[in-house]
């Protein structure tokens, strides 16, 4: 499994990605929360590039998240 060491990565995906990485192990948590996050529209498609959405989002705090799902 590749790491995404020096990568920059929106605030969001580095969230999602701790969250799946407790878990799920055995899974690629950098390709599960490229793939939600796309479906969501917080991340473009194709890439690792916040959305005006995703960039809102990502500045939020964990419990502001939840009251808008």
């Amino acid at each position: 499994m590749a790491q995404n060491t020096g990568r920059d990565l929106p605030k969001l995906m580095e969230t999602a990605v701790k969250a799946i990485k407790k878990s799920s192990p055995g899974v690629n948590p950098y390709a599960v929360a490229s793939a939600t996050l796309q479906k969501s529209g917080s991340l473009r498609p194709g890439t690792n590039t916040a959305t005006a959405k995703g960039v809102k989002r990502g500045q939020m705090t964990k419990a502001q998240r939840a009251k808008t799902r």
